[in-house]
């Protein structure tokens, strides 16, 4: 008797862990949401396989949006989708973040959704076994932009089996010019040692360059010099820390705004 009772208790572990899959962890407490900080962003760290076990495996394609290919309008409010594919129950959470971990502009739950972590992040409010089954919500840039954002995503699809994916979306240049905001761009960005710098201007004047770091405190002043208006370029050396950054343009009136990351 004693043989078979230790024979029936690893084929009943076995069992459980069979039906649990089936079910997609449907028991556990990711049903109704998942926990604040499990985006897989480089600042967060962890992502939903840390809770569901197994291992995660990165995808492209189930985070879109609505933001056309000229970039998203600083202050503009637009439609966020996350898709997930596959067989069992399904739920995720996302978040746009800088490196440093910090919220980029504000989100806004939709049906099926809800804000969690400061409303820093959005997740299902219970899992959906749809195939494909699909989220939507809304997000607005913060009104002076941000360059690139990047929304990083965790998205569960039955026990086990995680994915992990990422939307970047660009800030538009369109029309700045018209609107007597300087143009600005980066190049290399990430970058090592040395930046170059294009920019342009609608009407002559004092233009002064400047580095902030990742809580928008200045750091450097690169330029300040009397430019005439139209293109310019300028390189610069790169003395900072690896990290987020942000330079700002100054033409005497208007400023713009690029993200910067130093390795």
């Amino acid at each position: 008797m004693k043989k078979l009772n230790y024979l029936l208790i690893p084929v009943g572990s076995l069992l459980f862990v069979i039906l649990m899959a089936s079910f997609g962890g449907s028991t556990l407490k990711s049903s109704n949401g998942a926990p604040a900080g499990y985006t897989n962003s480089p600042a967060d760290g962890m992502n939903c396989s840390h809770c569901m076990g197994g291992s995660a495996v990165p995808v492209t394609g189930w985070i879109t949006s609505d933001v056309p290919a000229t970039g998203y309008v600083p202050g503009t409010t637009y439609t966020i989708t996350v898709t997930a594919t596959g067989t069992g129950k399904k739920g995720f959470e996302v978040s746009p973040q800088d490196l440093a971990g910090n919220l980029i502009g504000s989100l806004t739950a939709g049906s099926g959704s809800k804000l969690v972590g400061s409303n820093k992040y959005i997740t299902h409010t219970a899992t959906k076994s749809g195939n494909p089954s699909t989220w939507t919500f809304q997000w607005t840039p913060p009104p002076g932009g941000a360059g690139p954002v990047t929304f990083y995503g965790s998205i569960i699809v039955s026990m086990l089996n995680t994915k992990t994916t990422t939307l970047i979306v660009d800030q538009t240049t369109v029309g700045l010019a018209e609107k007597g905001q300087p143009i600005l761009n980066i190049f290399p960005n990430p970058v090592r040692d040395r930046v170059t710098v294009a920019f342009s201007i609608g009407s002559p004047g004092i233009v002064s360059l400047d580095l902030l770091n990742d809580r928008g405190e200045h750091v450097a002043n690169l330029m300040q010099e009397s430019c005439s208006a139209g293109q310019h370029q300028k390189s610069f050396p790169i003395g900072q820390p690896a990290g987020l950054y942000f330079l700002k343009i100054n033409d005497g009136g208007t400023e713009s705004f690029k993200k910067l990351i130093i390795l």
